[in-house]
């Protein structure tokens, strides 16, 4: 079982060579919890780890996409009782991998400073070829270029206005490539390392 005290080691390293992922983060959201006697599986904020926890008894079913917290502060935590450990993501089920896009879109629209401010506002080029809204589902060269126009020097406010500037679906974008880097540890670049992990 994984140990929440959050001493600052991760699992399987005694040494403490590398801190522990999980230690900072405080909020996380349901994708799949099938009965209250199961581990609930959740994204964490803003990292996007899929991990699985314990619930507190006669806390019944959690609903997908709610908040829960998780961290240190013992006074908030209605509902977690322990951090399991990390989820494999081959082993989810099937309403869990349904569920983890939309969950993640939610988490993206409701932490705009996060991902227009640090993404979509200062994306640059990743090689004299390619751009790094390339990376995005659907967007290609000519979309990329025709979105730095867009955004000028000003950059975007919000979702909306970015949408309505570049006709596309921007959380649902994002949302669709960070669950592609969950699903395949061997994508690169990887956005969610470079804008969410950068501290681990």
């Amino acid at each position: 079982m994984y140990n929440d005290r959050r001493s600052g080691n991760r699992r399987g390293n005694p040494r403490g060579q590398r801190s522990d992922p999980l230690l900072s983060v405080e909020w996380c959201r349901v994708i799949d919890h099938p009965s209250a006697n199961e581990a609930i599986v959740v994204v964490t904020e803003p990292s996007l780890h899929v991990i699985r926890l314990s619930a507190k008894p006669n806390k019944g079913v959690q609903m997908v996409g709610s908040r829960l917290y998780m961290g240190s502060d013992v006074s908030q935590k209605d509902v977690v009782q322990d951090i399991l450990g990390f989820a494999r993501i081959r082993d989810l089920s099937n309403a869990a991998n349904q569920e983890m896009p939309i969950v993640i879109q939610q988490i993206i629209e409701d932490s705009p400073s996060v991902f227009i401010e640090q993404f979509f506002n200062r994306a640059g080029n990743l090689s004299r070829k390619m751009h790094a809204f390339e990376l995005l589902p659907g967007v290609g060269n000519k979309k990329a270029l025709e979105m730095v126009s867009k955004r000028g020097r000003a950059g975007w406010e919000n979702f909306a206005q970015l949408d309505d500037d570049c006709g596309i679906n921007s959380a649902e974008l994002l949302a669709r490539r960070f669950v592609a880097e969950i699903e395949d540890r061997n994508l690169q670049p990887r956005l969610i390392e470079l804008l969410l992990r950068q501290e681990e």
